[in-house]
Parts: structure tokens; C-alpha cells; sequence
């Protein structure tokens, strides 16, 4: 009888100390898995976030630098996207020259690629719901459908 204890409470101790361990290494990877989702949330957000702020201040530059040189733009869910080069244009005349900005921006990761922002938009003689969806790579948007 005490032989089988003293096998016993090794194997239990053994048993025990590896359940332990797979334990933490399944809390790394959560862990890991939570910083490398918080790290793409923030490298998604960042040049939406950083547009929408720079609206406010009216950067033009800052504006400009947010967006790749393949963006595109359209107007509503089946719209048809602009080429990069009226995409410019219209950042341009619609955006900058007429000082288009977003209050309350609330901003929505739907994708690895896409972010929502929803709020108010302003520009000079317009106003309406903003409801925006942004498609973002290699951290610059390439996309901007306006979905009112």
C-alpha cells in the first residue's frame, strides 16, 4: 500500500504540473492573439482616425497624406468607384475646399481591412449622417465609400 502511494503521488504531481502548463502556454497564446488584434485595430484606425482629425483642423497635407495613390472613392453601396485620379480631385473640391468635417466620429472595425465611421458630416452648404466606410492597406486608406 505505501508503494502505490509513493507511485501515485508522483504521477499526480506530474499530471498536475503539465495540466499547469498547457494552461499558460493556452494563456500566451490568448494573450498574444489579444495584442496582435489590438495592434491591427490600431494600425486599421489609425489613418481613418487620423483624416477625420485632421478634417477638424482643416490640415490639408495631413488630409492628403492619409490616403493612397491608388485610392478610390464612390457614393453609396453599389455606387461605382472613382479612378485615383478623379479620387484627388474630389478630396480636393469636396473635402478641403469645402472644409468637410465629421463631428462625434464613432469609428467601427469591421474587417482586417475595413473601418465604419458614423457621425455628422458638415462641408460648406451641405450636412448629412456620415456613414462611411473605409478600406485600409499597408496603413493608408485605398478606399472611401460615402454610404448615406
Amino acid at each position: 500500500m505505501n508503494i502505490r502511494k509513493i507511485v501515485v503521488l508522483p504521477l499526480l504531481l506530474v499530471t498536475l504540473i503539465a495540466c499547469g502548463q498547457k494552461q499558460n502556454s493556452a494563456k500566451k497564446e490568448q494573450n498574444l492573439d489579444l495584442n496582435k488584434s489590438i495592434m491591427q485595430s490600431e494600425t486599421i484606425l489609425k489613418p481613418v482616425k487620423t483624416l477625420i482629425e485632421a478634417m477638424q483642423a482643416e490640415n490639408a497635407d495631413l488630409i492628403k497624406a492619409q490616403f493612397s495613390q491608388l485610392a478610390t472613392q464612390a457614393y453609396g453601396a453599389e455606387g461605382k468607384m472613382k479612378t485615383p485620379e478623379e479620387t484627388r480631385k474630389w478630396i480636393q473640391s469636396d473635402i478641403l475646399d469645402r472644409n468637410g468635417k465629421v463631428a462625434n466620429p464613432e469609428y467601427t472595425i469591421i474587417s482586417e481591412k475595413e473601418v465604419v465611421v458614423k457621425g455628422q458630416y458638415s462641408s460648406e452648404g451641405y450636412t448629412n449622417k456620415a456613414n462611411f466606410l473605409f478600406t485600409v492597406e499597408n496603413g493608408l486608406i485605398t478606399s472611401w465609400r460615402m454610404r448615406y
